[in-house]
């Protein structure tokens, strides 16, 4: 028999859960009521348990749990389309809420954060070649050398796609540009991108409309966009 693990999480209101995973496509396997409140939900080979937790607040909730998937892009694509068409809209701030597809070459992985209504945080991650860190020793090894703008970005993306810490992720880009070599175009643009999305996360309306003029400024510099192709497509979605 395959040995597996199955996440357990806490539910405060278990109708929301329901009603926000079965919009992402999960189907419910399993429902009691008594001796307690238990659901069972899976989606492709991924299974996922709630129990009733309703004195648990979900804005400090700390239960987590990491998916390891296959063709991440496509279940990325399915959840949010199902929650747009069950909210009405993509949520990306508060609580639920589903972060950005990004790349943390890094960590190793392609991932997203989902924050479900209990504020239970599901990351989901596809493998990806891992490079090592610019920052921090890693499995004995040293950090890489790298650009101010370089590890700005690797500790940008940690703390906004990783931790989660979207304010302190701002702080540490806001100072990498202000302070930024303007001939290191590729990883300023990267740098670039990385905030105008974290602005997007905070309201920042003004913040994207400079960043949106900078960004394509440094694009007309940029004479191979290869390197930057996954920081294009996030950038478009803001630049008009």
């Amino acid at each position: 028999m395959k040995e597996y693990a199955i996440p357990m999480l806490p539910s405060t209101a278990m109708k929301e859960t329901l009603a926000f995973y079965t919009a992402m496509g999960f189907v419910i396997t399993y429902q009691q009521q008594a001796p307690n409140t238990y659901v069972c939900m899976k989606i492709r080979d991924i299974e996922l348990h709630f129990f009733s937790l309703k004195q648990i607040k979900p804005e400090s909730n700390f239960s987590t749990c990491y998916l390891i998937v296959d063709n991440i892009d496509l279940l990325f694509q399915s959840f949010t389309a199902g929650l747009k068409e069950k909210l009405g809209k993509v949520p990306v701030k508060g609580i639920p809420r589903i972060n950005p597809l990004k790349d943390m070459p890094s960590y190793g992985v392609r991932q997203f954060v989902v924050v479900d209504p209990s504020g239970n945080y599901i990351r989901i991650g596809q493998p990806i070649k891992k490079e090592q860190s610019l920052l921090f020793e890693e499995n004995g090894q040293k950090p890489m050398a790298g650009t101010p703008l370089q590890k700005a970005y690797e500790l940008g993306n940690r703390l906004a796609n990783g931790k989660d810490d979207i304010d302190k992720a701002a702080k540490v880009l806001d100072a990498a540009l202000q302070a930024a070599d303007e001939t290191d175009l590729l990883h300023l643009f990267k740098v670039v991108s990385l905030r105008i999305d974290i602005a997007d996360r905070q309201n920042d309306t003004t913040l994207i409309a400079a960043l949106s003029i900078k960004g394509k400024e440094l694009l007309t510099k940029i004479t191979d966009h290869t390197p930057i192709e996954a920081d294009l497509q996030a950038f478009e979605k803001y630049s008009g």
